[in-house]
């Protein structure tokens, strides 16, 4: 396996996205191909250049956060390491091309994607994944922004730390808010075209207006 990254249009995107992307996420989680080609991606090849996977990173250079969009194999290829190795080396690379910085991730919560198991892949696995390697989730009610107005949004989600630079940690349980909260404006004001005060949108706001978030 190599790993090739990719920053702008490249020939393998429509794969990575037919065959790793499409049958790893639901529509609702899943943008279209063009939006790869502004996106950070780092591809896994196999000796004859065939896709395996790949993550898809989106870089705020202003608040220095990535979030780790998508993370995915190939399916029928899952467990056998590849995904661990294709994580280490893109935190790896993040950190040393953007650090100081802080890594979010969205991984579905297995208790509100039990369903999911069967077709998209087991959540709780994924969870697992993370979790081993340090990631932590951020004490707040998160749920996905709508990627576009007949999608919606997608409940039930944590929004997980991979990676914090010393300053973007507040001790060992906790990381500054601001950035956070900056940075989620920006992501609804990109795919809801507004920062929006309705019920659910409020509660996460709530859950950021402290100096600090937890992390779980």
């Amino acid at each position: 396996m190599r790993i090739l990254a990719v920053s702008g249009p490249h020939p393998l995107l429509a794969e990575f996205h037919a065959d790793v992307l499409t049958p790893s996420f639901p529509p609702s989680e899943l943008g279209p191909l063009d939006e790869l080609d502004g996106a950070h991606v780092r591809l896994a090849l196999d000796d004859d250049g065939r896709v395996l996977g790949g993550a898809v990173g989106d870089w705020d250079p202003e608040l220095r956060v990535m979030l780790l969009g998508y993370l995915a194999l190939r399916p029928g290829i899952r467990g056998g390491g590849i995904g661990g190795a294709l994580l280490d080396d893109t935190l790896a690379a993040w950190r040393t091309e953007h650090d100081p910085c802080l890594v979010l991730a969205e991984v579905e919560d297995p208790a509100a994607h039990a369903g999911a198991v069967a077709e998209h892949g087991d959540p709780a696995a994924r969870l697992r994944f993370y979790r081993k390697r340090g990631a932590r989730a951020l004490d707040i009610p998160y749920f996905q922004p709508a990627l576009s107005p007949e999608t919606g949004r997608v409940p039930g989600l944590f929004l997980m730390v991979l990676h914090a630079a010393a300053e973007f940690r507040a001790g060992e349980d906790a990381v500054p808010s601001a950035p956070v909260r900056s940075f989620m404006e920006g992501y609804f004001l990109e795919t809801e075209g507004t920062v929006p005060t309705d019920p659910e949108a409020r509660a996460l706001w709530d859950a950021l207006a402290g100096p600090t978030v937890a992390l779980l």
